[in-house]
């Protein structure tokens, strides 16, 4: 009759192999999405860089990539145009200004009644700003059509 122990040596076998045999197909297992190579594992990269997943996932990145650079392209020269035309309002508002120092000047700070005193100093102070370029681009507007038809009204009382 075998002895015991030797009847256990080829279940002990197999069990070994079993767990050996898992071992190595946990190691391959699948975690988290498998078309992302850092998750797939070793069976699910061969089966994606076969079927093109990995191409089609670089392709699609790429895609997002170009229209990213493409927005930044458009917000670069959005707010380039909107620096132009600050820069261009800031050079209107200080002609205007000039204009206002000038028929003050001609009108004598005398004759000039109170309340326009007050729009005077108002228009001669430096303008509202904002925290982007088209907040300062809409306060810079609003201020010089205020000081326009100051400075118009202040031309007809010079004469």
């Amino acid at each position: 009759m075998p002895h015991p122990a030797r009847r256990q040596r080829p279940l002990l076998r197999h069990s070994l192999t079993l767990c050996a045999a898992l071992l190595l197909t946990s190691a391959c297992a699948q975690r988290g999405n498998l078309d992302d190579p850092a998750y797939g594992g070793f069976f699910n990269g061969i089966e994606n860089i076969s079927d093109g997943t990995y191409d089609a996932r670089i392709a699609t990145r790429e895609e997002r990539v170009a229209a990213l650079q493409q927005r930044q392209q458009r917000l670069l020269a959005e707010r380039n145009s909107l620096s132009r035309q600050v820069s261009a309002h800031e050079n209107a508002l200080a002609r205007l200004q000039q204009d206002i120092i000038v028929s003050k000047i001609r009108i004598g700070e005398q004759n000039i009644a109170p309340q326009t005193q007050a729009r005077i100093s108002a228009a001669l102070a430096p303008p509202p700003s904002g925290q982007t370029d088209a907040e300062r681009l809409a306060n810079l507007q609003k201020t010089i059509a205020d000081t326009r038809k100051l400075a118009e009204t202040l031309a007809q009382l010079a004469g």
